[in-house]
């Protein structure tokens, strides 16, 4: 038997739908914010994400599908979409169009986790990110941004946790006094810890493994070595969203930590008692020196990432999604070889006025083909045989009344167009 790689998934018939349908309400909203979409190859080489999460991350140490091609490169299938993005932007010099640029990306995402709920090795992400612009207008914006998309999907339960990690003096002086506290007691601390003691002490934070270790609970809070101006612009931030409605919490110990954010971050939690209560739905934030760090000019940038299946699995606890069955408009059933020709025509033209037109191919017995527009749960059935090819008439059969009366082949699409309106 041949079976699907653990931690993946095949999206056929409603999942598939709830999935396209996810897509088409996001890219309404965002495309209302001025975000038009960039598409970046599943595969980048490694140093674009080495470069970007650094390698003592998660994301790099643990959890990318990493291969030589056969000429020898190291490659690396997309874990995250910001970093392609980044490289895109770059290599296409698209800062040069327009002071401010907004996209969005909606594809598969490839990362080595432990699957459980809501979360696969293959994975559906949809984000945006924002070039251009260090405002707190711009990061309240985005996180509005956000709220009217899980508005539109009619998601409830969802909190904004929301922080700041101060600018790059402010994160530096946060560093030192973390590095201080973890240093006395780093020897309770797995491993990864001791190792980003040195390197990036706010990763110690985001430990999956010692975030119940007290020494981790008792960690310093980031407000004690804010600069005024750190201060003031989450102040203003905050102000925003007050002013929009957007009810968050301010959660002093939501820290990111890869190297390139700044200020700003947060994530949307979803409120539940169930399986997936906690789970972040969608998380972001702003960075100062990512496009520096790719060698491009010092452009600052804020974005976020929706995890698809989570959404997909809310949506559905909360009998989100409407009805995805598709229901044919109407099966053409033929009783003869010449039928079954006249029939492939008139679906053809049915199709082709807007009509979802189903036939038999193989069939000629009216059981098999009934057996049909029972599956497809048809509207109308059209029946062709000798007398409807001899006298140019067609027999149309409502499913819902039963009613049955002859409609001349002329009249035929006239007759849907005002039957199935």
């Amino acid at each position: 038997m041949y079976r699907k790689v653990k931690g993946t998934q095949d999206f056929f018939g409603i999942e598939a739908k709830k999935l396209r349908h996810l897509e088409g309400i996001i890219r309404a909203v965002i495309e209302k914010f001025g975000y038009e979409e960039i598409i970046t190859p599943i595969f980048e080489n490694t140093e674009v994400f080495v470069r970007s999460s650094g390698e003592e991350s998660d994301i790099v140490s643990k959890e990318m599908y990493t291969f030589d091609d056969k000429g020898g490169r190291s490659l690396t299938l997309r874990p995250e979409g910001t970093a392609p993005v980044v490289r895109a932007f770059l290599e296409n010099k698209l800062y040069a169009r327009r002071a401010l640029n907004k996209y969005y990306y909606f594809g598969p995402m490839f990362r080595y986790e432990r699957p459980q709920a809501g979360r696969y090795r293959e994975f559906n992400q949809f984000g945006i990110e924002a070039f251009g612009a260090s405002s707190p207008y711009l990061d309240a914006d985005v996180i509005i941004s956000a709220a009217e998309i899980f508005k539109a999907l009619g998601i409830e339960n969802i909190k904004l946790k929301i922080n700041t990690i101060g600018d790059f003096a402010s994160r530096a002086a946060y560093s030192a006094l973390l590095k201080e506290h973890f240093g006395k007691g780093i020897s309770s601390l797995c491993d990864d810890c001791a190792r980003r003691l040195d390197r990036n002490p706010l990763r110690i934070l985001d430990c999956k493994i010692d975030r119940d270790n007290p020494l981790l609970k008792n960690a310093p809070k980031i407000e004690a070595v804010l600069s005024a101006e750190a201060k003031a612009y989450f102040q203003k931030v905050l102000k925003i969203l007050d002013a929009s409605g957007i009810s968050y919490e301010v959660d002093p110990n939501l820290v990111r930590g890869l190297d390139y954010y700044t200020d700003t971050v947060f994530e949307f939690i979803l409120e539940s008692d169930d399986e997936l209560g906690g789970l972040a739905v969608c998380a972001g934030g702003k960075y100062s020196d990512l496009v520096r760090s790719f060698n491009g000019p010092d452009i600052p940038g804020i974005g976020y990432a929706f995890g698809i299946e989570r959404i997909i699995a809310i949506m559905d606890k909360q009998n989100l999604f409407p009805d995805l069955a598709s229901r044919a408009d109407i099966v053409l059933i033929s009783l003869d070889e010449e039928a079954k020709e006249k029939a492939l025509l008139l679906a053809r033209a049915l199709r082709g006025a807007g009509f979802y037109a189903e036939l038999d191919y193989q069939n000629f017995n009216l059981k098999p083909q009934f057996r049909l527009s029972e599956q497809v749960d048809a509207k109308f059935l059209v029946i062709i045989g000798e007398e409807e090819l001899k006298n140019k008439q067609l027999a149309v059969k409502n499913a819902l009344t039963k009613e049955q009366e002859l409609i001349p082949e002329t009249k035929i699409l006239e007759y849907f167009k005002e039957n199935l309106k």
